[in-house]
């Protein structure tokens, strides 16, 4: 009631702006839907791996999706509204409401209902009376989407073995049950992998059809570092709605390392990339990146500090010429999150040489270092300010400054050699000296021309050089780029001397067809790519590498 003394009609008149205001913040108010992505890949849609599959957990992004903190529901999927929050997907004009696991203002995760039609289609979300505009979703049949440990859907994958502790670099000393770390697979070893989005199940998720039923009709194939592993059961989880269940035995061909590439692939749909560490014999993984590192040491350490030296002989910005540069830096990582030290090494350590991988705009361990340092995990320390760089062609001086500096424009200083660079210290790491070897340059052969460069993912892409003589191996990267921010790049590698290696179908279908794609031959060492360790007082691990080098072709055709 109002008790305004001016009088009615004035009242009247002063409520008008009043409602007018009021309307505008409603409307503002409204949801608004940013991007939608598979609850475990996080895939973007504008990638072919983007669709949402029948019976998938999916999580909208956006702002004004629900309340400002996160509500869980009580039992997930039991109710397709949670504190004034629901999800509506229509497709062909039949629309399903999405039973709700969490509703936040910024995201929401739901269920799509099996009975979902496949096709492009739009997605809504209401809260508190708002509706959103619709934004565009496609639903499809079956798209596994592998989850991973920090839930980015990149690095390490979650793996159970039988008794549901979880495959991991090093074995833990209390290992055996659920949340446990047990160690890096090993060939023969019967491993569960977890995930959703693998298919549609007959009857109402939400009422627990499907649980625990083989889908054996699926055409599911896992690849683990390139090689078919045999699968057993692939079905939803016995106890939840949405959680699939891969089921496989690690191939005894397959390659070690603590960062293995992990993929699932049901026709022409291919997961997200997610590692797997593999030791034959051992429960701990060997690392590639620094062969001298004991991993098992890095669970329990209270703090450690690594250091890198690296070289580049790298294209510059025009693409026309080369430049040369030194990357160099100290930091200590202290106070981590358990079980991102348990599975760090899982980050951080190279692929197997032989292997493929795709990955986005920047390699899982990048991400997770950034994120590392922004929490205040990774500080740099102080291992002095200069080095002195000496090589075949004489010396040159370089600053430390944790990022590329520049030591020739023309690329005339890096040439193939073994070099020692050397620093005198600071005063958290003492002096030091590294040895880095740059290979002999192999060069392409085949393409041998960006001119009508056509690439047909689901036959592969063989790709082939003269070695040269080189003891090093090479790279080759198939980059799409949707944004700066965006992307899916092909990664795959081979010792120089084979003079060949192909980038297998399985692995360019996750790449979305384009005639802006980009090659990249770069015939040094992969990055970072194993040359020496060094070491000096303070310093756990010292990694002394090189990255040599680039053939790149742009405006290549992928279909």
């Amino acid at each position: 009631m109002n008790h305004d003394l001016t009088g009615t009609r004035c009242t009247r008149l002063a409520s008008v702006p009043f409602l007018f205001f009021f309307a505008i913040s409603a409307l503002s108010a409204a949801p608004t839907i940013t991007n939608v992505a598979n609850a475990a890949s996080n895939t973007d849609p504008r990638m072919p791996d983007g669709g949402i599959a029948q019976g998938a957990i999916f999580v909208v992004y956006g702002t004004g999706l629900g309340p400002a903190n996160i509500v869980v529901a009580p039992t997930a999927f039991q109710s397709t509204t949670l504190s004034n929050t629901a999800v509506a997907v229509t497709v062909g004009g039949t629309t399903v409401n999405a039973p709700m696991y969490y509703t936040s203002a910024s995201q929401v995760a739901a269920l799509l209902p099996s009975k979902t039609p496949t096709g492009a289609g739009t997605i809504t979300v209401t809260y508190s009376g708002q509706i959103s505009a619709k934004a565009p979703i496609t639903v499809v049949a079956s798209n596994l989407g592998i989850l991973t440990i920090d839930s980015s859907g990149s690095g390490p994958a979650i793996l159970t073995y039988p008794d549901f502790s979880l495959v991991s670099p090093s074995r833990a000393a209390n290992c055996g049950g659920p949340n446990t770390t047990c160690g890096a697979a090993n060939p023969g070893d019967i491993l569960t992998l977890w995930g959703t989005g693998l298919g549609p199940v007959n009857g109402d998720d939400a009422s627990g059809a499907g649980l625990g039923v083989n889908m054996p009709n699926i055409p599911a194939t896992v690849w683990v570092g390139g090689v078919q592993a045999p699968v057993t059961y692939q079905g939803r989880s016995g106890c939840c709605a949405g959680l699939d269940q891969v089921v496989f035995t690690v191939p005894n061909a397959v390659p070690t390392g603590c960062a293995v590439p992990l993929v699932v692939q049901i026709n022409d749909q291919v997961s997200n990339t997610a590692a797997i560490p593999v030791a034959n014999g051992s429960r701990t993984c060997a690392s590639l990146s620094i062969p001298t590192l004991d991993v098992s040491q890095i669970p329990t350490a209270s703090s450690f500090t690594l250091g890198d030296a690296e070289l580049r002989h790298f294209l510059n910005d025009t693409g026309n010429g080369f430049v040369d540069s030194f990357h160099g830096f100290f930091a200590r990582f202290a106070g981590l999150p358990p079980l991102t030290q348990a599975f760090l090494m899982s980050y951080l350590d190279n692929r197997p040489i032989g292997v493929c991988a795709v990955i986005g705009a920047q390699d899982p361990g990048s991400a997770l270092i950034n994120n590392l340092v922004n929490n205040g995990y990774v500080t740099l320390a102080d291992g002095g300010s200069s080095v002195v760089i000496n090589g075949p062609n004489g010396s040159a001086n370089s600053q430390i400054t944790g990022h590329g500096v520049t030591i020739s424009n023309s690329g005339s200083f890096l040439v193939s050699g073994n070099y020692t660079v050397s620093g005198n210290g600071g005063k958290d790491i003492g002096p030091f000296t590294a040895q880095i070897t740059i290979p002999g340059t192999p060069t392409l052969t085949s393409p041998s021309s960006a001119a009508g460069l056509t690439i047909t993912r689901s036959k592969g892409l063989t790709v082939t050089w003269n070695p040269n003589g080189s003891t090093g191996h090479v790279e080759v990267v198939i980059s799409v780029f949707v944004d700066q921010n965006t992307a899916a790049q092909a990664v795959c590698s081979a010792p120089a001397s084979t003079g060949t290696l192909t980038v297998p179908p399985y692995i360019l279908l996750a790449l979305p067809a384009t005639n802006g794609a980009a090659f990249y031959f770069q015939p040094g060492e992969q990055q970072p790519a194993f040359s020496g360790a060094f070491s000096a007082s303070g310093l756990t691990v010292g990694i002394a590498d090189s990255y040599v080098g680039a053939v790149a072709f742009p405006a290549v055709t992928l279909n």
